[in-house]
């Protein structure tokens, strides 16, 4: 699988180039241009020099409002665009936080389907939607000025996950090739750097919902997460090309003109 490149930053083990996947017309998308990550806010000052020298023009934080007031906004000084696409905190956990550190745990597939619904949620909710959309936006500015655009949430898996699928599938790239994309994270999270920083997002989840409550349905990926937006999607809108069009606001052509190549 060509593409999804490692940027070797200590603190942000999950952030990658998605440039050299397959798009349109067999070309690719162009390397440097798009980024993915988690929340910078582990960054080291190490990191924040690379992305300098990476020449980043913006980052887009995914982020809900909680989570921002949770956990930080890192040490990146350069331009930020905040657009939540959905309060994780909110969404996500409101049945395990409800549930209470003392609580009866719920079932690991009660977890899983919550999770599923989330991502349906990504596509169906008018106000994520509109934050997809505003996010999309962003990114194809930048790609036609030829400058590097990062995006994160807070593990740089669920939101960013669902905006990579939507700006390669816009790009070209098949679903195969997105799928495995998004499935990078597993593998990124089970190797040294991203051990320590699942460990940090396992502790960050533990002050969430107590002890009990399983976990591996929120740290991981999973194919039938990202299939359920995917679904949600063409269910709705009859195709991607629509969701991109109708749902989305897509300029396609323009996205293509600046990072395909």
């Amino acid at each position: 699988m060509a593409g999804g490149r490692d940027l070797e930053l200590v603190g942000l083990p999950n952030a990658r180039d998605l440039g050299g996947y397959p798009a349109a017309d067999g070309l690719a998308v162009r390397e440097g241009l798009l980024l993915r990550s988690e929340a910078l806010t582990n960054a080291t000052p190490e990191d924040m020099a690379a992305l300098v020298e990476l020449g980043v023009g913006m980052v887009v934080d995914l982020r809900g409002d909680s989570e921002i007031a949770a956990f930080g906004q890192g040490a990146w000084t350069g331009p930020r665009t905040h657009v939540p696409t959905a309060d994780l905190t909110r969404a996500v956990f409101a049945r395990m936080v409800k549930a209470g550190p003392d609580g009866e745990p719920l079932a690991e597939d009660e977890v899983v389907e919550v999770m599923i619904e989330m991502y349906r949620q990504f596509v169906a909710d008018d106000s994520c939607r509109a934050a997809f959309a505003s996010a999309l936006a962003l990114i194809t500015d930048q790609a036609t000025q030829g400058s590097p655009i990062l995006f994160h949430c807070t593990a740089g898996k669920d939101r960013t996950g669902w905006l990579t699928a939507i700006v390669l599938t816009a790009l070209g790239t098949d679903r195969e090739t997105v799928i495995a994309d998004y499935l990078l994270t597993n593998e990124r999270a089970a190797e040294g750097r991203g051990a320590e920083s699942r460990a940090k997002l396992l502790a960050q989840l533990r002050q969430l919902v107590g002890e009990r409550q399983p976990t591996a349905p929120l740290l991981d990926v999973r194919r039938e997460y990202l299939k359920a937006a995917f679904d949600e999607a063409e269910a709705k809108y009859g195709s991607m090309d629509a969701f991109l069009r109708d749902g989305l606001g897509a300029d396609v052509d323009a996205l293509r003109a600046g990072l395909v190549g």
